[in-house]
């Protein structure tokens, strides 16, 4: 199944939907862009996510990471993960985090996709008022791809 245009939509509108809903909360919201490592096919990514405040401890995350090919493989990957996230000390921050993923593979022959969970942790440090320095570690729990990610990147608070 390729992603079609009419998936892409309904992506955009619920993203759309949830900056609405976290502006009208007042909740700190971000921007980010982030290297990525899949372990099944040994790719290298890069994604952007958009971070979301509900309340001083939970947000929510829509990101979207692209895999360039290796071993004839591409993978693009549609996540919307929810944090809990627990100030310990300082300009440290950890959080919990579980989602959802949809995950398209292009290969040299039929390309699929699947729907699957995303279950994982992170760490931020605060780089001053508008910056953060991230770095994620999930199990994207997927039927017949199950994999583990890991994500570096920098936010801009807003």
């Amino acid at each position: 199944m390729k992603l079609s245009p009419r998936h892409i939509s309904l992506a955009l509108a619920a993203v759309v939907s949830l900056a609405l809903a976290a502006q009208r909360s007042r909740q700190p919201m971000a921007v980010g862009m982030a290297y990525g490592y899949a372990t099944e096919y040994h790719q290298h990514g890069i994604g952007a996510k958009l971070q979301l405040g509900i309340d001083s401890h939970w947000r929510i995350e829509p990101e979207m990471i692209y895999f360039a090919q290796n071993r004839e493989v591409t993978t693009l990957q549609l996540n919307a993960n929810v944090h809990y996230v627990q100030h310990v000390g300082g300009p440290l921050s950890l959080y919990p985090f579980v989602g959802v993923t949809y995950s398209h593979w292009g290969y040299n022959g039929p390309d699929h996709s699947r729907w699957g969970a995303n279950l994982g942790a992170g760490l931020e440090v605060n780089l001053g008022r508008r910056w953060v320095a991230f770095g994620e570690f999930r199990f994207m729990l997927v039927k017949q791809e199950t994999q583990a990610v890991t994500t570096l990147g920098l936010k801009h608070l807003f």
